[in-house]
């Protein structure tokens, strides 16, 4: 959770579709871990060999992302995060 909210954007793209976004050192295991629990076939992009992104936007993926931030037995998000994610 706490990787998360350092790490994680909600963002609007430029083609006006939502995304959510996780960026950080190349982990595979952790990359690999948010496709688990996303449930999702995502690809996880490298970028200059430093750095694995996670990225969803379909509509279906959003909502399995705003589902697991909404389950209360979870830590809620806060600060700008969950400014984010309200928006």
């Amino acid at each position: 959770m706490g990787f998360t909210v350092a790490e994680g954007s909600f963002i609007i793209k430029s083609n006006s579709y939502p995304s959510f976004q996780l960026k950080h050192n190349i982990d595979v295991n952790l990359f690999n871990t948010f496709k688990c629990i996303f449930n999702t076939k995502r690809k996880i992009y490298t970028e200059k060999n430093l750095y694995n992104q996670f990225s969803v936007s379909s509509i279906v993926d959003i909502q399995k992302v705003i589902n697991f931030f909404s389950f209360s037995g979870l830590h809620p998000l806060v600060g700008l995060k969950n400014i984010q994610y309200l928006k």
